[in-house]
């Protein structure tokens, strides 16, 4: 399992989008201020995510609760994996608390499940549906 996101859920996309693209000046991989998912090269194997937090709150069908109330996502840690069914099953049979079952989300473009650990944090495996090739971090001089 790789981490291969950290992903902010976000209240003020546009507001965030600046602040990382134009105040960080993290270069932009994906995405730009009115796509409401943006992706940033933080110089690692690990990419730096921002999501309009309302779409995490419609894919997990939690979107009609009170955003204001803790069961509203504001982070989700998200593992790559070879395999989302096999990984999924294995952590279910180890106690995982599974919030979604391994499903095809197309728009995405990947494979996902979503679990909460102990404290309740959002944990997302995913595999693209489509291969693609991440690059390697550079060596650290």
């Amino acid at each position: 399992m790789r981490c291969s996101y950290i992903r902010l859920l976000v209240n003020d996309y546009e507001a965030c989008f600046h602040f990382y693209a134009d105040i960080l000046r993290l270069p932009v991989l994906w995405g730009d201020e009115a796509s409401r998912y943006a992706e940033f090269d933080v110089e690692s194997g690990t990419r730096l995510a921002i999501n309009q937090r309302e779409v995490m709150a419609e894919a997990l069908e939690t979107d009609t609760a009170d955003p204001e109330l803790p069961h509203q996502d504001r982070l989700a840690v998200v593992f790559q994996v070879e395999d989302v069914d096999t990984t999924a099953a294995k952590l279910v049979a180890d106690g995982a608390r599974q919030v979604r079952a391994p499903y095809d989300w197309t728009a995405w473009g990947v494979r996902a499940a979503h679990f909460r650990d102990p404290d309740g944090y959002l944990l997302e495996i995913n595999h693209p549906l489509i291969p693609i090739e991440i690059p390697s971090p550079p060596p650290i001089p």
